[in-house]
Formats: structure tokens, C-alpha cells, sequence
């Protein structure tokens, strides 16, 4: 047999082997996706006075800044025709950026449910169930923001957990109309 034909395929077997050990390697550094089923955090209404407030995209995204900007930020949420997250991962020492775009649905509690619709990890191809895994577990989130993996999204507790002198619930949010109704009850 032809030394070169020998060398040849031995280079293809190594480099197959690397690339399955890679793979294996960097599946078991990955937070295990399977999490439990999400519960909703239990909501009680508050009696006082209530009026509703109509706002739109901008003025949300003025509150939101400054609500975030007393949390330890690692992440970016931009409000416009859809929700923006935009946060960067340390995996393996290196800084990994991901976006997402979510879309918001109003629950009967009038809390947000943001739901994955795309999402880009650098040049990788990821499981979303995996990518918010390693969100969950590196992302240092407010407390009234929770990760649901087997959701694909996150849980924005608006009602418990933005403010303690006001209850907090969304009526209605349309986005592409930029029309947002907002119900406020002081405690």
C-alpha cells in the first residue's frame, strides 16, 4: 500500500476523532437543558385606587432602563416591534454574544410572557432549550424576571415583583401599533 494513501486516511481519522471528541466535550460543559415544568408565581389583586395608563414603545423602553439600571445589567432588552434581548455568555473563557427576539403575550394575571422567536449564539447552532439554560445559569437576571427553558422564553412578574408602593398590570400590549395599556393600583 502507498505510504501517502496510509498517511492520508490516518489525518481523517484523527481529525474525525477530534471532532467527535469536540463535540462530546463541549455537550457535557453545556447546562443540562431538561428543567423542571415553570409555575407561575401566584398573583393577588390589591384593592386601592386604580387608573389606567396608555404609553407607547419609547416610553417603555425610558422605564425599563431606568428600573434595570440600579440591577447588576449583563444583558440588554430593547423594546420596538418585538422585544430585543442582547446579552454575552463566558463559555470556555470566551465572551459569546447572543440576541433573541421575543415576542410579548399578556397573561391573565396581566404579567408578560416573552417567547422565543429567533435567536443567534455567535456562528453557533444551538438547542434554545440549551441557550437558556446557559442564560439562566451565567445571566444575572432581576428577581421578577425567571427563565422558563422547556418555554423557550422568559417570565416577566410585572405584578409582583417592579414595584412595592404600586401593583403593576399589563391590559394590553401592541407592539407593531404602539399602543400599550398599563393598569396601576396603589397598595
Amino acid at each position: 500500500m502507498n505510504r501517502w494513501k496510509i498517511a492520508f486516511f490516518s489525518l481523517i481519522a484523527l481529525l474525525l476523532l477530534l471532532l467527535i471528541g469536540g463535540g462530546i466535550w463541549i455537550n457535557q460543559q453545556l447546562p443540562d437543558a431538561s428543567a423542571e415544568p415553570f409555575d407561575r408565581p401566584a398573583v393577588d389583586t390589591v384593592e386601592g385606587p386604580s387608573f389606567t395608563v396608555t404609553t407607547t414603545r419609547e416610553d417603555l423602553n425610558s422605564w425599563l432602563q431606568q428600573e434595570l439600571q440600579g440591577e447588576n445589567q449583563e444583558f440588554d432588552i430593547t423594546i420596538d416591534e418585538a422585544v430585543y434581548f442582547q446579552t454575552e455568555l463566558a463559555l470556555f473563557g470566551v465572551s459569546i454574544p447572543v440576541e433573541m427576539t421575543l415576542v410579548p403575550e399578556v397573561t391573565e394575571e396581566g404579567n408578560l410572557w416573552l417567547l422565543e422567536d429567533s435567536f443567534r449564539v455567535a456562528s453557533f447552532e444551538l438547542p434554545s432549550e440549551q441557550v437558556f439554560a446557559l442564560i439562566e445559569s451565567t445571566v444575572d437576571l432581576p428577581e421578577w424576571i425567571t427563565v422558563a427553558q422547556n418555554e423557550r422564553g422568559f417570565y416577566v412578574d410585572i405584578v409582583n415583583g417592579v414595584s412595592e408602593d404600586f401593583q403593576i398590570q399589563v391590559e394590553s400590549l401592541d407592539l407593531e401599533q404602539n399602543d400599550i395599556e398599563l393598569l396601576i393600583t396603589s397598595k
